[in-house]
């Protein structure tokens, strides 16, 4: 308590203003600082959500991962083609966000940096382990990359490589912009987790109904075959009870080959994308799952210590006005 000794004027002074003040003031401050305690508290739990639900899914092998929600650790990669260029420093990379701010000054002499252009890349590219590799659509991503730049420069100094898509605006002021880059790097170390879909669900999927007709059909240009399999009394014709049991036996082969099909990621046809769903969040990451999760941890700390502080301050503004 000693320690706040000195800070007891500056209060007891503080809370006499308070006391004096507008009630109608003093309830919008109460009103704001208990709204933002309340955000601090769903931040709080909303970190430690993802911490926990981060640590409790376990990775999987790409050449073992069941379509649906799956954490994966591997290596980014870019697909052939054309490379994912940086638009600020102009690296190759698999994914950027970039940020351009222009240090204005407005009236009063208030000085401020205001955003000018603003971006992140959503091409997509490849996640790979030793065991295979899937396709990454980061659109709708929440990503956390390792490598951030930022620095400054101004318009009018000779000699500075900007892109095309920037000199108009640059050319037409001598102000001060900071450019701000985050990127994560070909080849290197990813953690992600998200819904794990076949290509295929992209496209036109023909239903359980469908494929077995296609398989009755495909059945029926062999009638030896046909009969042989499926001609249980041997009488030389396929009977309604007998025709039963083969659609029955299709449906069976077809479900099969559909759960193969989901439950083992093929080589360049599943995707890794958002999951629209709020208690299933979709990250991307340059650092390792443990790393991510004491990173969300950390977060969680920092709102819950917010949280409390506004609390208590919203507790000692109500009861120097109303109490």
């Amino acid at each position: 308590m000693s320690a706040f000794a000195p800070l007891a004027p500056w209060f007891a002074g503080l809370a006499s203003t308070i006391h004096q003040s507008n009630p109608m003031a003093v309830g919008i401050a109460v009103a704001v600082l208990t709204a933002g305690s309340a955000y601090c508290s769903w931040r709080t739990w909303r970190n430690v959500s993802i911490e926990r639900l981060i640590e409790d899914t376990p990775a999987i092998k790409i050449r073992s991962a069941p379509q649906g929600y799956v954490e994966i650790e591997g290596l980014g990669k870019l697909m052939d083609g054309p490379p994912i260029i940086a638009k600020l420093s102009g690296l190759p990379c698999v994914w950027y966000r970039y940020q351009i701010e222009e240090y204005t000054t407005g009236g009063r002499d208030r000085s401020r940096w205001v955003t000018v252009d603003k971006g992140e890349s959503t091409e997509i590219f490849w996640l790979q382990d030793e065991t295979g590799r899937i396709v990454v659509d980061p659109e709708g991503a929440d990503v956390t990359p390792r490598h951030k730049e930022t620095w400054k420069s101004r318009a009018a100094i000779s000699g500075v490589a900007y892109p095309k898509y920037m000199s108009t605006f640059l050319a037409a002021s001598d102000n001060t912009y900071r450019f701000t880059e985050e990127r994560i790097n070909s080849g290197e170390r990813m953690y992600a987790i998200g819904l794990l879909k076949n290509m295929s669900s992209y496209t036109s999927t023909p239903t359980v109904d469908e494929d077995v007709r296609m398989l009755l059909d495909t059945w029926k240009q062999d009638q030896p075959a046909l009969l042989k399999r499926f001609d249980l009394d041997q009488d030389g014709k396929i009977d309604e009870r007998e025709w039963m049991l083969a659609r029955a036996q299709a449906r069976r082969e077809v479900m099969k080959s559909r759960r193969d099909e989901v439950s083992h990621s093929t080589d360049g046809l599943n995707v890794l994308g958002p999951t629209h769903s709020s208690n299933r969040p979709y990250l991307l990451s340059a650092f390792s799952q443990g790393e991510l999760a004491k990173r969300y941890q950390r977060w969680a700390a920092f709102y819950a210590a917010g949280c409390f502080l506004l609390g208590l301050a919203t507790v000692w503004v109500f009861n120097a006005k109303f109490v």
